[in-house]
């Protein structure tokens, strides 16, 4: 494992582990493993807020809460396959990766892909396969531009990761992006990406990066660039510096409770946990669903 690369005494195992740290992703928590016998770190990702565990590991910085939540960015992609540098600075395929429901209806219309064929531009979706699907997600070497603009509820947008735009800069493919937290938070130039609301805004761009080939150029070095705050070496340091911290911290005072605590407290305080986690999913379903929209 990569953690044990950094000398951590990390293991891969297939049950949560009495008195020791077990880090489990939410869809894994599950009640019968009476996890109030481990000190439990939950990985939440776009998920439901996960009430069995001592402290949380985010994708999204405004999960953040207080000291026991902590901002981790995403791995990047495995395997991916960067543009063809063969291309220059063509623009002739607009890519999305995922699930064709994630981009935005009004960038699927006819009117839209009018638009584009205009500028001599086809949108590349990706397959709908099951097979080659994650193969798909990773293959921009045909991409000239991604875009990815999702119209989610503001509550469901605040839990998503920046994972579209970190890939981006990984493939040297300058985006067109919608206006989600997650991007905004790691913009530090015009250079990052472009971010759009509507259709006209997203035609307007792809213009601009045609007819300015220097600007596209400079969007993909400086992609490359920003790539490197986010490579896999980059990510398990920040792993290591939170288990090593933080996440031992707080582990070594949960060891210390007493035992009225350990045989008492936690097991009654788990029942209401358990409870609070039924309320917690059914407030995440409803959530996601209603609510203002970002676009």
């Amino acid at each position: 494992m990569d953690l044990k690369r950094y000398g951590l005494d990390a293991h891969l195992v297939s049950d949560p582990v009495p008195s020791q740290i077990c880090i489990i992703p939410y869809y894994y928590l599950q009640p019968k493993d009476l996890l109030f016998k481990s000190y439990v770190v939950s990985c939440r990702y776009d998920t439901p807020y996960p009430k069995l565990c001592n402290q949380w590991i985010v994708i999204n910085h405004r999960q953040v809460r207080d000291p026991y939540h902590h901002y981790l960015p995403h791995r990047p992609q495995p395997n991916l396959r960067p543009r063809d540098a063969s291309r220059g600075a063509m623009v002739k395929n607009l890519v999305f990766k995922g699930h064709s429901y994630n981009l935005a209806a009004p960038f699927r219309t006819p009117e839209f892909l009018s638009a584009l064929r205009e500028l001599g531009i086809q949108l590349r979706m990706s397959t709908e396969d099951s097979q080659a699907t994650f193969s798909d997600w990773a293959d921009y070497t045909q991409g000239d531009v991604v875009i990815a603009v999702r119209n989610n509820t503001v509550y469901d947008i605040s839990l998503k990761p920046a994972l579209k735009l970190v890939n981006a800069w990984f493939a040297g493919c300058p985006a067109i992006l919608g206006p989600e937290p997650a991007y905004q938070h790691l913009r530090q130039s015009e250079l990052d990406y472009i971010e759009v609301r509507t259709p006209e805004e997203a035609i307007a761009a792809l213009k601009r990066l045609q007819q300015n080939p220097d600007l596209y150029l400079a969007m993909i070095e400086n992609s490359f660039q920003r790539a490197q705050e986010y490579t896999v070496d980059h990510i398990i340091r920040e792993w290591y510096h939170l288990l090593a911290g933080p996440i031992t911290q707080g582990y070594e005072q949960w060891l210390r409770q007493s035992a009225l605590e350990m045989h008492i407290g936690r097991p009654l305080r788990y029942i209401w946990q358990v409870i609070d986690q039924k309320i917690a999913d059914r407030v995440y379903q409803y959530r996601i669903k209603h609510g203002p929209r970002i676009i």
